[in-house]
């Protein structure tokens, strides 16, 4: 019991540790990927929703999407995983927001289609 209560600190370290990795999509490295990626309220999260089973928030607003969104799809009888990513403004690595830096992990680790999506009207 004593040695439990010496661990206690460490153990519920673990415990948030836990849940923060629950709330994290779960990527296949393995499966096909298409990541959809472009400036900030650009239709992203719309298309998600059209071609996969994703169920993504749009609003009429940029940065509504805030972290890593993975839905799935069928095409030509193999299965697809799509990622949304935030919204990546044009400015220097080393000033990235911690959410900018998802996009630019699933960019750079996995081997993907990558859809970059812009506004021709802007």
């Amino acid at each position: 019991c004593t040695l439990i209560k010496k661990q206690r600190p460490n153990l519920e370290y673990l415990e948030e540790v836990r849940k923060h990795l629950s709330r994290l999509p779960s990527i296949d490295p393995t499966t096909r990927t298409l990541i959809v990626t472009g400036y900030p309220n650009v239709g992203k999260s719309s298309f998600m929703n059209k071609v996969s089973r994703a169920d993504v928030e749009v609003q009429p607003y940029a940065f509504t999407t805030k972290s890593l969104f993975v839905g799935h799809f069928d095409y030509d009888f193999g299965r697809w995983q799509v990622l949304d990513t935030p919204g990546i403004l044009d400015h220097p690595l080393e000033e990235r927001n911690t959410i900018e830096m998802q996009a630019i992990t699933a960019l750079a680790h996995l081997h993907a289609t990558v859809l970059f999506f812009i506004d021709i009207s802007e």
